[in-house]
Protein backbone atom coordinates (compact mmCIF):
# COMPACT_ATOMS: atom_id res chain seq x y z
CA UNK A 1 0.00 0.00 0.00
CA UNK A 2 2.80 2.59 0.88
CA UNK A 3 4.59 1.38 -2.21
CA UNK A 4 1.48 2.32 -4.36
CA UNK A 5 1.26 5.56 -2.57
CA UNK A 6 4.76 6.44 -3.53
CA UNK A 7 4.33 5.61 -7.03
CA UNK A 8 1.19 7.76 -6.95
CA UNK A 9 2.98 10.85 -5.79
CA UNK A 10 6.00 10.36 -8.04
CA UNK A 11 3.35 9.84 -10.86
CA UNK A 12 1.85 13.46 -9.62
CA UNK A 13 4.72 14.94 -9.13
CA UNK A 14 6.16 14.07 -13.09
CA UNK A 15 2.81 15.12 -13.99
CA UNK A 16 3.17 18.45 -12.69
CA UNK A 17 6.40 19.19 -14.07
CA UNK A 18 5.40 18.31 -17.72
CA UNK A 19 1.40 19.68 -17.54
CA UNK A 20 1.12 23.01 -19.78
CA UNK A 21 0.15 26.13 -17.42
CA UNK A 22 -2.80 28.42 -18.20
CA UNK A 23 -3.16 29.16 -21.68
CA UNK A 24 -0.59 26.89 -22.70
CA UNK A 25 -3.10 24.23 -21.95
CA UNK A 26 -4.93 25.20 -25.34
CA UNK A 27 -3.82 25.51 -28.90
CA UNK A 28 -4.03 28.91 -30.43
CA UNK A 29 -7.35 30.66 -30.91
CA UNK A 30 -8.30 30.18 -34.36
CA UNK A 31 -10.68 32.72 -36.22
CA UNK A 32 -11.18 34.33 -39.83
CA UNK A 33 -10.67 38.16 -39.94
CA UNK A 34 -11.68 40.15 -42.83
CA UNK A 35 -10.37 43.36 -43.55
CA UNK A 36 -11.18 46.62 -45.79
CA UNK A 37 -10.04 45.72 -49.17
CA UNK A 38 -8.15 49.02 -49.19
CA UNK A 39 -4.04 48.96 -48.16
CA UNK A 40 -4.37 51.78 -45.39
CA UNK A 41 -6.80 50.22 -43.27
CA UNK A 42 -5.58 46.51 -43.69
CA UNK A 43 -1.77 47.02 -44.01
CA UNK A 44 -0.68 46.59 -40.31
CA UNK A 45 -2.92 43.21 -40.13
CA UNK A 46 -1.23 42.46 -43.20
CA UNK A 47 2.30 42.75 -41.66
CA UNK A 48 1.32 41.16 -38.42
CA UNK A 49 0.12 38.03 -40.08
CA UNK A 50 3.31 37.82 -42.24
CA UNK A 51 5.48 38.58 -39.71
CA UNK A 52 4.17 35.92 -37.94
CA UNK A 53 2.60 38.14 -34.56
CA UNK A 54 -1.04 36.52 -34.87
CA UNK A 55 0.61 33.29 -34.25
CA UNK A 56 3.08 34.71 -31.44
CA UNK A 57 -0.03 36.17 -30.04
CA UNK A 58 -1.74 32.77 -29.57
CA UNK A 59 -4.13 33.29 -32.53
CA UNK A 60 -4.18 31.52 -35.64
CA UNK A 61 -5.62 33.27 -38.33
CA UNK A 62 -7.72 31.43 -40.87
CA UNK A 63 -8.63 33.43 -43.32
CA UNK A 64 -8.37 36.86 -43.98
CA UNK A 65 -11.26 37.88 -45.76
CA UNK A 66 -11.05 41.32 -48.04
CA UNK A 67 -14.41 43.18 -48.19
CA UNK A 68 -15.94 46.23 -47.20
CA UNK A 69 -16.73 48.00 -44.46
CA UNK A 70 -20.48 47.49 -44.97
CA UNK A 71 -20.22 43.75 -45.03
CA UNK A 72 -17.67 44.11 -42.32
CA UNK A 73 -19.93 45.68 -39.51
CA UNK A 74 -22.78 42.86 -41.14
CA UNK A 75 -20.73 40.04 -39.63
CA UNK A 76 -19.25 41.59 -36.64
CA UNK A 77 -23.31 42.15 -35.72
CA UNK A 78 -24.06 39.02 -36.34
CA UNK A 79 -21.26 37.47 -34.46
CA UNK A 80 -20.30 35.43 -37.60
CA UNK A 81 -16.84 36.76 -37.00
CA UNK A 82 -15.45 37.84 -32.98
CA UNK A 83 -12.93 40.89 -34.95
CA UNK A 84 -12.58 42.71 -38.11
CA UNK A 85 -10.92 46.25 -39.69
CA UNK A 86 -13.20 49.11 -40.29
CA UNK A 87 -13.77 52.49 -40.78
CA UNK A 88 -14.45 54.19 -37.69
CA UNK A 89 -17.60 55.70 -38.66
CA UNK A 90 -19.31 52.59 -38.74
CA UNK A 91 -18.92 52.27 -34.48
CA UNK A 92 -21.23 55.18 -34.28
CA UNK A 93 -23.75 53.74 -36.51
CA UNK A 94 -23.69 50.13 -35.17
CA UNK A 95 -24.32 52.18 -31.96
CA UNK A 96 -27.02 53.93 -32.84
CA UNK A 97 -28.78 51.08 -34.40
CA UNK A 98 -28.57 49.35 -30.96
CA UNK A 99 -25.37 46.94 -32.43
CA UNK A 100 -22.63 47.24 -29.10
CA UNK A 101 -19.75 47.71 -31.70
CA UNK A 102 -16.10 48.86 -30.41
CA UNK A 103 -12.79 49.86 -31.62
CA UNK A 104 -10.04 48.55 -29.54
CA UNK A 105 -7.04 49.64 -31.67
CA UNK A 106 -6.39 51.95 -34.54
CA UNK A 107 -4.92 50.67 -37.87
CA UNK A 108 -4.69 53.86 -39.53
CA UNK A 109 -5.06 57.72 -38.16
CA UNK A 110 -5.56 59.96 -41.47
CA UNK A 111 -8.39 60.25 -43.97
CA UNK A 112 -8.14 57.93 -46.73
CA UNK A 113 -10.57 58.10 -49.54
CA UNK A 114 -9.42 60.60 -52.56
CA UNK A 115 -11.38 61.35 -55.02
CA UNK A 116 -10.10 60.61 -58.74
CA UNK A 117 -11.10 61.91 -61.82
CA UNK A 118 -10.93 59.42 -65.18
CA UNK A 119 -8.50 61.84 -67.59
CA UNK A 120 -10.74 62.30 -70.20
CA UNK A 121 -12.40 64.65 -68.28
CA UNK A 122 -9.08 66.78 -66.71
CA UNK A 123 -10.17 69.82 -68.51
CA UNK A 124 -13.93 70.07 -67.38
CA UNK A 125 -13.39 69.04 -64.18
CA UNK A 126 -11.36 70.68 -61.82
CA UNK A 127 -12.67 70.91 -58.31
CA UNK A 128 -15.48 68.45 -56.58
CA UNK A 129 -18.21 71.42 -57.91
CA UNK A 130 -17.68 70.26 -61.23
CA UNK A 131 -18.88 66.83 -60.77
CA UNK A 132 -22.02 68.18 -61.16
CA UNK A 133 -24.26 65.84 -63.30
CA UNK A 134 -21.53 63.17 -63.20
CA UNK A 135 -21.26 59.61 -61.64
CA UNK A 136 -19.25 58.71 -58.61
CA UNK A 137 -18.40 55.07 -57.93
CA UNK A 138 -18.44 54.43 -54.06
CA UNK A 139 -18.20 51.15 -52.37
CA UNK A 140 -21.64 50.67 -51.23
CA UNK A 141 -24.34 52.90 -49.66
CA UNK A 142 -22.96 53.50 -45.65
CA UNK A 143 -19.70 52.63 -46.70
CA UNK A 144 -16.41 54.76 -46.00
CA UNK A 145 -16.07 56.08 -49.59
CA UNK A 146 -19.91 56.66 -49.51
CA UNK A 147 -19.74 59.36 -46.25
CA UNK A 148 -16.73 60.72 -47.55
CA UNK A 149 -18.04 61.13 -50.77
CA UNK A 150 -21.00 62.83 -49.57
CA UNK A 151 -18.58 65.15 -47.16
CA UNK A 152 -16.79 66.38 -50.41
CA UNK A 153 -19.73 67.10 -51.91
CA UNK A 154 -21.54 68.79 -49.74
CA UNK A 155 -18.69 71.15 -48.52
CA UNK A 156 -18.57 71.87 -52.49
CA UNK A 157 -22.30 72.91 -52.38
CA UNK A 158 -23.49 69.94 -54.02
CA UNK A 159 -26.82 67.87 -53.30
CA UNK A 160 -25.75 64.37 -52.80
CA UNK A 161 -29.26 63.35 -54.24
CA UNK A 162 -29.80 65.51 -56.91
CA UNK A 163 -26.87 66.88 -58.15
CA UNK A 164 -24.57 63.16 -58.74
CA UNK A 165 -25.09 59.85 -59.06
CA UNK A 166 -23.72 57.49 -56.52
CA UNK A 167 -23.13 54.00 -58.31
CA UNK A 168 -21.78 51.36 -55.69
CA UNK A 169 -19.32 49.10 -57.44
CA UNK A 170 -18.13 47.15 -54.36
CA UNK A 171 -14.18 46.83 -53.12
CA UNK A 172 -12.61 44.54 -56.16
CA UNK A 173 -9.60 46.82 -57.25
CA UNK A 174 -10.00 45.53 -60.59
CA UNK A 175 -14.06 46.47 -60.99
CA UNK A 176 -12.68 49.89 -59.47
CA UNK A 177 -10.11 50.23 -61.77
CA UNK A 178 -11.93 49.23 -64.72
CA UNK A 179 -15.18 51.23 -63.97
CA UNK A 180 -12.65 54.86 -64.60
CA UNK A 181 -10.85 53.06 -67.26
CA UNK A 182 -14.03 52.23 -69.57
CA UNK A 183 -16.06 56.16 -68.18
CA UNK A 184 -18.46 53.80 -66.46
CA UNK A 185 -17.86 55.98 -63.74
CA UNK A 186 -16.49 59.54 -64.02
CA UNK A 187 -15.17 59.74 -60.86
CA UNK A 188 -14.23 57.51 -57.62
CA UNK A 189 -13.89 57.77 -54.11
CA UNK A 190 -11.32 55.02 -53.12
CA UNK A 191 -7.43 55.11 -52.34
CA UNK A 192 -4.64 52.24 -52.59
CA UNK A 193 -4.53 49.87 -54.60
CA UNK A 194 -6.43 51.96 -57.39
CA UNK A 195 -5.30 55.30 -56.72
CA UNK A 196 -1.52 55.23 -58.08
CA UNK A 197 -2.16 53.03 -60.65
CA UNK A 198 -4.70 54.93 -62.40
CA UNK A 199 -2.59 57.73 -61.67
CA UNK A 200 0.56 56.46 -62.96
CA UNK A 201 -1.42 54.64 -66.37
CA UNK A 202 -2.85 57.57 -67.09
CA UNK A 203 -6.60 56.49 -66.24
CA UNK A 204 -7.18 58.99 -64.33
CA UNK A 205 -5.92 62.04 -62.13
CA UNK A 206 -6.04 62.95 -58.53
CA UNK A 207 -8.86 65.89 -57.87
CA UNK A 208 -8.71 65.65 -54.08
CA UNK A 209 -5.04 63.95 -52.87
CA UNK A 210 -6.33 63.76 -48.84
CA UNK A 211 -2.88 61.97 -48.45
CA UNK A 212 -1.69 65.27 -48.50
CA UNK A 213 -1.61 66.61 -44.99
CA UNK A 214 -2.56 70.87 -46.19
CA UNK A 215 -5.42 69.02 -48.65
CA UNK A 216 -6.99 66.96 -45.14
CA UNK A 217 -6.95 70.44 -43.09
CA UNK A 218 -9.08 71.74 -46.08
CA UNK A 219 -11.57 69.21 -46.12
CA UNK A 220 -11.38 67.70 -42.52
CA UNK A 221 -10.15 70.26 -40.34
CA UNK A 222 -7.47 68.73 -39.00
CA UNK A 223 -4.92 65.65 -40.77
CA UNK A 224 -5.27 63.41 -37.51
CA UNK A 225 -8.42 61.39 -37.87
CA UNK A 226 -9.13 57.62 -36.55
CA UNK A 227 -10.32 56.46 -39.77
CA UNK A 228 -10.01 52.68 -39.14
CA UNK A 229 -9.95 50.30 -36.60
CA UNK A 230 -9.93 46.44 -35.19
CA UNK A 231 -13.37 46.61 -34.24
CA UNK A 232 -15.07 43.94 -32.13
CA UNK A 233 -18.16 43.30 -29.72
CA UNK A 234 -18.96 44.12 -26.46
CA UNK A 235 -19.79 40.32 -25.67
CA UNK A 236 -16.37 39.63 -27.06
CA UNK A 237 -14.80 42.05 -24.52
CA UNK A 238 -16.62 40.87 -21.70
CA UNK A 239 -15.84 37.08 -22.31
CA UNK A 240 -12.78 36.59 -24.19
CA UNK A 241 -10.60 39.74 -22.63
CA UNK A 242 -7.32 37.91 -23.38
CA UNK A 243 -7.87 37.47 -27.11
CA UNK A 244 -8.33 40.88 -27.56
CA UNK A 245 -5.38 41.58 -26.15
CA UNK A 246 -3.23 39.11 -28.11
CA UNK A 247 -5.02 40.91 -31.12
CA UNK A 248 -4.32 44.31 -29.98
CA UNK A 249 -0.70 43.60 -29.49
CA UNK A 250 -0.12 41.55 -32.50
CA UNK A 251 -1.73 44.54 -34.35
CA UNK A 252 0.54 46.97 -32.48
CA UNK A 253 3.62 44.96 -34.09
CA UNK A 254 2.65 45.45 -37.29
CA UNK A 255 2.38 48.72 -37.14
CA UNK A 256 6.09 49.20 -34.92
CA UNK A 257 7.49 46.95 -38.44
CA UNK A 258 5.73 49.35 -40.53
CA UNK A 259 7.28 52.04 -38.71
CA UNK A 260 10.90 50.99 -38.70
CA UNK A 261 11.09 49.30 -42.11
CA UNK A 262 11.36 50.36 -45.33
CA UNK A 263 8.65 50.80 -47.95
CA UNK A 264 10.71 47.84 -50.09
CA UNK A 265 10.86 45.71 -46.90
CA UNK A 266 7.70 45.86 -46.00
CA UNK A 267 5.95 44.94 -49.37
CA UNK A 268 8.90 42.43 -49.60
CA UNK A 269 7.37 40.76 -46.71
CA UNK A 270 3.85 40.97 -47.62
CA UNK A 271 4.25 39.83 -51.12
CA UNK A 272 6.17 36.65 -49.98
CA UNK A 273 3.16 35.31 -47.75
CA UNK A 274 0.22 33.54 -50.11
CA UNK A 275 -2.15 34.45 -47.62
CA UNK A 276 -1.24 38.38 -47.35
CA UNK A 277 0.05 38.38 -50.80
CA UNK A 278 -3.57 38.97 -52.00
CA UNK A 279 -4.43 42.12 -51.78
CA UNK A 280 -0.74 43.03 -53.75
CA UNK A 281 -1.77 40.66 -56.91
CA UNK A 282 -1.17 41.96 -59.77
CA UNK A 283 0.81 44.87 -58.34
CA UNK A 284 4.28 45.33 -59.75
CA UNK A 285 6.41 45.95 -56.53
CA UNK A 286 7.58 48.88 -57.75
CA UNK A 287 4.33 50.41 -57.39
CA UNK A 288 3.13 48.87 -54.55
CA UNK A 289 6.83 50.19 -52.96
CA UNK A 290 5.46 53.92 -54.17
CA UNK A 291 1.93 53.10 -52.80
CA UNK A 292 3.11 51.89 -49.47
CA UNK A 293 5.48 55.41 -49.68
CA UNK A 294 2.15 57.66 -50.39
CA UNK A 295 0.24 56.47 -47.60
CA UNK A 296 2.57 55.26 -45.15
CA UNK A 297 2.63 58.61 -42.63
CA UNK A 298 -0.59 57.56 -41.34
CA UNK A 299 0.61 54.88 -39.04
CA UNK A 300 0.62 55.19 -35.71
CA UNK A 301 1.15 53.18 -32.34
CA UNK A 302 -2.36 51.92 -32.68
CA UNK A 303 -3.07 54.19 -29.67
CA UNK A 304 -7.15 55.35 -30.00
CA UNK A 305 -7.31 59.43 -30.27
CA UNK A 306 -10.01 61.21 -28.88
CA UNK A 307 -9.64 64.01 -31.37
CA UNK A 308 -9.36 62.19 -33.62
CA UNK A 309 -12.67 60.14 -33.27
CA UNK A 310 -14.16 63.26 -32.30
CA UNK A 311 -12.90 65.36 -35.69
CA UNK A 312 -14.63 62.18 -37.43
CA UNK A 313 -17.99 62.24 -35.35
CA UNK A 314 -17.81 65.38 -36.15
CA UNK A 315 -17.72 65.26 -39.83
CA UNK A 316 -20.22 62.48 -40.14
CA UNK A 317 -22.65 65.04 -37.94
CA UNK A 318 -22.07 67.98 -40.28
CA UNK A 319 -22.54 65.86 -43.66
CA UNK A 320 -26.23 64.41 -42.13
CA UNK A 321 -24.27 61.23 -41.82
CA UNK A 322 -25.49 60.42 -38.48
CA UNK A 323 -27.76 62.28 -36.28
CA UNK A 324 -26.76 62.20 -32.88
CA UNK A 325 -23.07 62.07 -31.82
CA UNK A 326 -21.79 59.02 -30.18
CA UNK A 327 -19.24 59.53 -27.28
CA UNK A 328 -15.86 58.23 -26.89
CA UNK A 329 -16.21 56.18 -24.70
CA UNK A 330 -19.52 54.36 -26.20
CA UNK A 331 -17.61 53.33 -29.31
CA UNK A 332 -14.19 52.91 -28.23
CA UNK A 333 -12.26 50.29 -25.71
CA UNK A 334 -8.51 51.74 -24.58
CA UNK A 335 -8.04 49.42 -22.06
CA UNK A 336 -5.36 47.98 -24.37
CA UNK A 337 -3.99 50.39 -27.04
CA UNK A 338 -4.37 53.22 -24.71
CA UNK A 339 -5.76 56.90 -25.63
CA UNK A 340 -3.18 59.21 -27.41
CA UNK A 341 -1.98 62.31 -26.10
CA UNK A 342 -3.65 63.99 -29.38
Amino acid sequence: MRRISKLLVVSLLVSALYAPVGNAQRGPVQLDLPTIAAYEASLSVLVAEAAGHFRGEGVEIGRLIFTGGTSIRSLLIGGRVPFGVLGTEHLPLARLAGAPLKGVVATYDLPNIALMVRSALRGEVRSVADLKGRTIGISAPGSYSWSMTITYLKKAGLDPERDVRLLPLGTDAGVLYTALQTGRVDALAWSEPVMSRAEQEGVAFVLVNIFDRNVARRWMGTDRVLSNVLATTEGVIRTQPEVVAAMVRAVQKGLAYIRSHSSQEIVQLVSGNPKTAQLFQGVAPELAVKMVNRIRHGYGTGCLSRTGYEAELRRMMETGVIKQPVPFEEALEPRWAGVCAR
